[in-house]
């Protein structure tokens, strides 16, 4: 059972120059021009604003019901056509540019599934909205999040592109479109990717997983879910706000050193070995989130010690005395400190861990 062959002998790009996608031999104009029409629409793309592809939260989207799935020849063409599609947008005021990007998406769609074997791309993209379906129904929820519109459709309307007249009257309402990339792995793994995008504002939202052929629409249908309905946590604040986390020195890195060659290396820059209580912040935090990553089994300079990770695991806790200051035995981090406000006195300054 075979999927979806992208498009191959693909070369395009945008006036900067960009290109997009590429192959060695021309290819025939059929096969350029629902890539084409998209092209067009990718060079005028505006950078989308930096918030969360969710927003407005209480909002649900309607999602176009025709979704292409392609199959990539290899990881290359798999990132290929991920940047293809990522910055398609139309002009939020202009009604006929969300219909030339749904039309786009249409005519890909069809364009791949004549070229499957027993339309299985059609098979995934129907169990994959029948899937969200159940999530929704097993969490009682009364809105879901996302909505295939498929008012005014039929069986017969998906296996072809909708015509012009009927995608104007159905523009206005669409705020999603979706497609999916897949490249095959050993046996009837697949790896895919599905990524939605906002059609009036470019911004794109990717989901990638690794499952049998048999299970891929499942598994992409519950990381949708989960993404748009679980809980939406907000943001972790730093904790340690004004304190500058330096790295060890270049000649220091992935190796122990002593005590005193990670002082001398922070005092360099204008820092010091950070305490015990900042360096468990940082460890908490994590290295994402405002702090540092440590290893799980290793030893950290602090100004009272060593700051041991495999014993904080294990209940023990973390500090450990150091009375050797010239014997490599510990990976280090320094912090900058930023200057205080005049007038204000940080509770912390002039004290150590060493309690």
């Amino acid at each position: 059972m075979d999927w979806h062959d992208a498009p191959d002998d693909v070369q395009l790009s945008c006036g900067s120059g960009r290109r997009l996608a590429s192959q060695a031999a021309p290819a025939p104009s059929a096969r350029l021009w629902p890539l084409g029409l998209l092209l067009l629409l990718l060079c005028l793309v505006l950078p989308a604003h930096a918030q969360d592809f969710r927003d407005p939260p209480a909002q649900p989207f309607t999602v176009w019901p025709n979704i292409p799935v392609i199959r990539a020849a290899d990881l290359a063409d798999y990132e290929a056509d991920r940047k293809l599609f990522g910055d398609l947008h139309a002009d939020k005021a202009d009604p006929a540019k969300v219909t030339a990007a749904l039309q786009a998406v249409d005519r890909l769609q069809a364009h791949h599934e004549r070229r499957a074997m027993a339309q299985l791309g059609r098979s995934v993209n129907t169990q994959l909205i029948a899937e969200l379906d159940r999530l929704a129904r097993d969490a009682r929820l009364a809105r879901p999040k996302l909505r295939f519109d498929f008012a005014d459709l039929t069986p017969e309307d998906l296996q072809n592109p909708t015509p012009p007249a009927e995608l104007k009257a159905k523009a206005a309402r669409i705020q999603l479109a979706a497609y999916i990339t897949y490249t095959r792995l050993e046996g009837s793994l697949v790896q895919a990717s599905a990524t939605l995008v906002k059609l009036r504002t470019g911004a794109s939202q990717s989901f990638s997983v690794t499952a049998p052929v048999t299970k891929v629409a499942d598994a992409l249908a519950r990381e949708l879910f989960d993404y748009f309905e679980g809980t939406r946590f907000a943001a972790p604040r730093a904790p340690l706000p004004g304190v500058q986390w330096l790295p060890a020195a270049p000649g220091h890195a992935d190796q122990l050193v002593s005590r005193d060659a990670a002082q001398a290396w922070c005092q360099a820059q204008g820092a010091q070995l950070p305490t015990a209580a900042e360096l468990q912040a940082a460890e908490a935090a994590g290295f994402h989130a405002g702090g540092v990553a440590l290893r799980p089994a290793g030893a950290y300079h602090v100004q009272s010690g060593l700051y041991d990770t495999a014993t904080a695991a294990a209940g023990a806790g973390a500090l450990r005395e150091n009375h050797l200051g010239s014997v490599p035995n510990g990976s280090y981090y320094c912090v900058r400190h930023s200057a205080p406000v005049p007038g204000v006195r940080r509770a912390s300054a002039g004290r150590s861990d060493r309690s």
